[in-house]
């Protein structure tokens, strides 16, 4: 049984948001409760999330990159590094360190919370200082996040969150998007596309669809996700230099994820390559990269 005891909860008159820091500095839950029901504006922590399965919990965070890097190798300034494969038996490495870390509360009030990761160098041989500021306004969520080269030379980087929301037969996301990455059977980048019919999230794209992950770019970092059954929808907000989004929505499952990321898939090797809109930062020692998301939920009917 995971710990339980590092759980914290927050509040803002109806609304509660529980983290774990321990758990991959996660969110276990995101909720209002009015009218004496209860509504989750993130998919709720299941068992075996509670038991400390990172993929069963409502939201956690991509430090220090988002999404996969190809057989878990890149090239960084003329160097090759090898990354421990991480989500096996996929043979990329995913979404950095963060999310299967454990994470120390810093400090935290009512309404408030901040949650630190620091990493010491291994096979990524640079360290690095990780930070997600929480605060609860009412329904909304804000959740800030910091990344810092605490290493001597500079380090590639970039991050995100990876939200699960409630799937229902009718629910919706809607954003202003350009283009999106196809990818092939293991989810690596084949090409950049104009947005197909079956994909065209600026029209708005229903989870119920059909498989769908993919990175969507040009960006304009609002989001809108739509739950007609429940008369509720939220806006999603966010500020450079998260400008790409990913939507995942598996088939025959009961969540889908809309995801603000600084980086497209292996972001690492596309700059090594001279590619464009890869979305690699490079942090020189002691610099920070920053931003925020805020959910913005409210009841329609």
């Amino acid at each position: 049984m995971h710990n339980s005891a590092s759980r914290i909860q927050l509040e803002s008159q109806s609304t509660f948001l529980e983290l774990d820091p321990e758990n991959g500095g996660s969110i276990l839950d995101y909720r209002s409760e009015t009218g004496g029901k209860t509504f989750h504006w993130m998919r709720p922590a299941g068992d075996k999330g509670l038991q400390g399965d990172i993929l069963d919990l409502s939201c956690f965070p991509l430090f220090p990159f988002s999404s996969r890097i190809r057989n878990g190798v890149f090239q960084f300034h003329g160097k090759e590094y090898r990354l421990p494969l991480n989500f096996l038996p996929e043979k990329h490495t995913i979404h950095g360190h963060g999310w299967r870390a454990s994470w120390k509360l810093k400090d935290h009030s009512s309404d408030r919370a901040t949650l630190e990761y620091h990493h010491s160098p291994d096979e990524w041989p640079w360290s690095y200082e990780a930070l997600q500021y929480f605060s609860l306004d009412g329904e909304n969520l804000c959740v800030e996040l910091e990344l810092r080269n605490t290493s001597e030379s500079s380090m590639p980087g970039g991050f995100g969150l990876h939200p699960y929301f409630v799937r229902t037969p009718r629910s919706r996301v809607t954003a202003e998007c350009e283009r999106i990455w196809i990818n092939d059977d293991e989810v690596m980048p084949l090409r950049l596309d104009p947005l197909p019919t079956d994909r065209n999230i600026k029209e708005g794209l229903m989870p119920e669809v059909g498989f769908i992950d993919n990175t969507f770019t040009g960006w304009n970092r609002k989001a809108k996700i739509e739950w007609p059954e429940w008369n509720a929808e939220m806006l999603m907000e966010s500020d450079a230099p998260l400008d790409f989004l990913v939507m995942y929505a598996p088939l025959n499952e009961d969540f889908f994820c809309v995801e603000p990321v600084s980086n497209v898939t292996d972001a690492f090797n596309m700059m090594d390559r001279g590619e464009a809109g890869h979305g690699t930062t490079v942090l020189e020692a002691g610099q920070s990269l920053k931003s925020w998301i805020t959910f913005m939920p409210k009841w329609t009917g």
